[in-house]
C-alpha cells in the first residue's frame, strides 16, 4: 500500500432537524453575509427554503440569493455568483440543493478569491486548481448522490460544446454539510435512481484501480456498495422510507468523502466519468444515467482487455453480490449480469440506442472522452478502446 496522507475537514450535521444549527454554525465561521445559492426553485415548493430563510433570520445574517443554477452547472452561474459575491460584500456561501448547486457554489467560492477569469479554475498539471484562498462554503443537501457534500472537487459546464471541466482544491472542501434525509424525500424517482447509480460509481471506480493490499478500503468499499443495492430499492417501493433514504445519503456522503477508498492506491482516471461526461455534455443527459449506460460494457472490455485483473472483477461478484462461482472468469460475468439487473430494477435505460443516443455520434464522443490523454488503470483506453465500449453500450 502506498502512503497517503488523509483528512476530512467537513463537518457533517446528519439526522433530523440539523437545519438548527445553520445560522449560528455560519456565525461561527466568520459569516455575516450570505450568498444564498440554490436550482430551479423546487426548494419553495418542499419547504426547505423557508426552513433555510427562518434559521438565517434567526441569526440575524443578511443574505443575497443566486437562482436558477442549472443541471451541469454552466460556468456563466459561476460569474454570476462570483459577481453577485463581490458586489454584495459578502463573506459566506450557502449551496442549497444537489450535486449542481454545490458544485457551481464551490466554483464560485474559489473565483471570489481569485485573480483572474473564471476559466482559469480549472486543475492544471499539478491536479489541483491554482488558487491561494477561497470564501468559506457551506451545504445542504436535498439530493444524494454527487457527494459533493464531502469532498473538495466540481464539474463545471464550459463553452458552446458543453465541455466538462474539474475545479479541485482541499480549499472547497465545505465547511460543513447538513445531511437531512428528510429533504430528499420529494426528489422525483428519476433523479432519486441516478443518484444511486452515480454513488455506485464513484464507488466502482475507486474499487477496481489495481490488485494493491488496500484491503481495508476495499472491504469498506464493498459493504457501501451493498447498501446503495439493497436500499435504492427500498426507495423505489416506499420513496419516504426514512432509513433508507438516510443509508442512501451517507452513502453518498462516504463514497468520495476525501476520496478514501482510493487511499493507499494509484490514482485513476475515472474512465467512466470521463466518457460519462461527454454523454451529458452532447445531450445534456443526467449524470448517473450516463455511468449506469456505460458501467457493464466498460467491465466487459476490461475484463477482456486486462485478463490479469480478472481476479479483481470476479471478487467484486463474490462480496457484492454474494455469488459462489469458483471460476473467476465465470463469476465475474455473472456480477457484470448482477449490475446489469440491478440497472433495469432501478429503471436506468437498457442502453444508449434506448436513451436517444445517436449511433452517428459515438465516434465523436469518443474522440472527446479523451481529448486529455487516455482513460484508464487497468487497461489503458484510448479513442479505439472507448469507441468500442460505447458500441457495446449502444445496443447494451
Amino acid at each position: 500500500m502506498d502512503n497517503f496522507i488523509y483528512s476530512i475537514p467537513t463537518t457533517a450535521y446528519f439526522g433530523k432537524g440539523q437545519i438548527k444549527v445553520l445560522g449560528e454554525t455560519i456565525k461561527t465561521y466568520g459569516g455575516s453575509k450570505v450568498l444564498l445559492a440554490y436550482g430551479g426553485g423546487s426548494i419553495k415548493k418542499n419547504g426547505i427554503y423557508d426552513a433555510v430563510i427562518e434559521q438565517l433570520d434567526k441569526a440575524d445574517l443578511a443574505r443575497v440569493e443566486l437562482s436558477g443554477i442549472q443541471p451541469n452547472p454552466r460556468i456563466e452561474s459561476v460569474e454570476e455568483g462570483i459577481d453577485l459575491f463581490r458586489r454584495n460584500g459578502c463573506d459566506f456561501i450557502l449551496a442549497v440543493g444537489g450535486g449542481s448547486t454545490l458544485d457551481a457554489c464551490k466554483a464560485i467560492a474559489a473565483g471570489v478569491e481569485f485573480d483572474g477569469p473564471a476559466t482559469d479554475l480549472f486543475v492544471n498539471e499539478s491536479g489541483l486548481s491554482p488558487i491561494y484562498d477561497a470564501a468559506p462554503l457551506a451545504t445542504i443537501l436535498t439530493m444524494a448522490g454527487t457527494g459533493s457534500e464531502m469532498d473538495m472537487g466540481a464539474v463545471i459546464t464550459v463553452g458552446e460544446d458543453h465541455k466538462k471541466k474539474v475545479v479541485m482544491h482541499p480549499l472547497l472542501n465545505p465547511r460543513f454539510s447538513i445531511l437531512d434525509p428528510e429533504y430528499t424525500f420529494s426528489v422525483p424517482e428519476y433523479h432519486s435512481m441516478a443518484g444511486a447509480a452515480d454513488i455506485l460509481c464513484h464507488l466502482m471506480e475507486q474499487y477496481f484501480t489495481n490488485d494493491v493490499a488496500a484491503k481495508v478500503q476495499d472491504r469498506m468499499n464493498e459493504g457501501v456498495m451493498k447498501v446503495v443495492l439493497e436500499d435504492a430499492v427500498k426507495i423505489l417501493a416506499n420513496p419516504q422510507d426514512y432509513d433508507a433514504r438516510a443509508n442512501i445519503m451517507w452513502a453518498s456522503s462516504m463514497a468520495l468523502a476525501g476520496f478514501q477508498f482510493l487511499l493507499g492506491k494509484p490514482s485513476p482516471t475515472f474512465p467512466l466519468h470521463g466518457m460519462g461526461h461527454e454523454l451529458s455534455s452532447m445531450y445534456d443527459m443526467t449524470h448517473g444515467v450516463t455511468l449506469a449506460l456505460l458501467t457493464p460494457a466498460w467491465m466487459r472490455h476490461t475484463i477482456s482487455a486486462a485478463p490479469e485483473h480478472l481476479p479483481i472483477f470476479a471478487r467484486f461478484a463474490r462480496n457484492v453480490f454474494d455469488i459462489r462461482e469458483e471460476d473467476d472468469a465465470k463469476a465475474a460475468e455473472q456480477g457484470v449480469a448482477r449490475l446489469v439487473e440491478f440497472y433495469a430494477a432501478i429503471k436506468m435505460p437498457a442502453n444508449l440506442r434506448d436513451a436517444g443516443v445517436r449511433e452517428e455520434d459515438l465516434a465523436v464522443i469518443a474522440g472527446k472522452a479523451v481529448e486529455n490523454g487516455k482513460l484508464g488503470i487497468l487497461a489503458s483506453l484510448g479513442k479505439d478502446e472507448v469507441l468500442q465500449i460505447l458500441r457495446a453500450a449502444f445496443t447494451g
